[in-house]
């Protein structure tokens, strides 16, 4: 199966951040992933004029007590759905995932199972179905929790998180989850250069799978960060979640998602 990474981000919303192979917080302090409560978007064509969208993409965040749930949508400009997911939080800490890619009749979820007494026990419970309509069983498959592994909502946070690294060059690593592939993948995050953006200032952001084997299938993602204020993601080009129909097949799509901010 080749390497599918989901659509990485939704935008930088917090200052103070950790991946959810840390501790549960469940004091009832405010969640780093509750905001943006409301964040849209559009994907483009991969170096396009960006006159005609592909998709549209809204994600909704709400809360009860510890419990923050992120909804993500992607839909045609039509408005039919092409794919979903939602993200559980309790405080801080992924609590499961799950990935509904409706054009092409598949889904699947990670679930955390964690230890307190024993961390290192900690692990992934995978489940993925990749024909829904055959009636089959998912496979499933299971994996050590590692600190700093994020899904595809928590990545903006985890570049603010190491915000301080990434601008003096330092390479940042994690672990990412890949629902389709039922695993973990390593990535390396490093700063690739400064520029502007519509006169505002901004750095570039490069994600590369770090084994030599998977950089060969899978193409970097540049991630383009407000370098100073809350340093949002204002954009990215590179894999995202809805898929491309070649003929009678459907291809993995790398783009350019654009994210639509609130002027502040």
């Amino acid at each position: 199966m080749p390497i599918r990474i989901a659509a990485i981000l939704v935008g930088a919303w917090a200052s103070q951040t950790t991946s959810f192979g840390d501790a549960a917080n469940t004091n009832g302090t405010p969640s780093k992933y509750e905001e943006p409560k409301l964040l849209m978007g559009t994907i483009y064509a991969k170096n396009s004029d960006r006159q005609q969208a592909l998709f549209k993409f809204k994600r909704v965040a709400t809360r009860s007590g510890a419990r923050v749930n992120v909804l993500r949508e992607y839909t045609y400009p039509d408005g039919k759905p092409a794919a979903r997911e939602r993200f559980v939080y309790d405080g801080d800490d992924l609590v499961s995932y799950a990935l509904d890619e409706l054009q092409i009749g598949a889904a699947g979820n990670v679930k955390v199972q964690r230890d307190p007494g024993n961390p290192a026990r900690s692990a992934l419970l995978f489940e993925y179905t990749k024909d829904l309509a055959s009636g089959s069983k998912p496979k499933a498959s299971t994996e050590a929790l590692r600190n700093e592994t994020l899904t595809a909502d928590m990545v903006a946070a985890f570049l603010v998180s190491h915000w301080g690294e990434l601008s003096k060059g330092e390479k940042v690593k994690c672990r990412y989850v890949v629902v389709p592939r039922r695993e973990t993948v390593g990535f390396t995050f490093a700063k690739e250069s400064e520029t502007t953006l519509q006169g505002q200032a901004v750095v570039i952001i490069k994600m590369e799978p770090t084994s030599l084997i998977i950089a060969r299938l899978v193409d970097p993602v540049f991630f383009t960060v407000e370098k100073d204020g809350q340093h949002r993601v204002l954009q990215y080009v590179g894999r995202v979640t809805p898929k491309a129909k070649a003929g009678n097949k459907w291809d993995d799509l790398d783009a350019t998602f654009v994210f639509e901010w609130p002027s502040r």
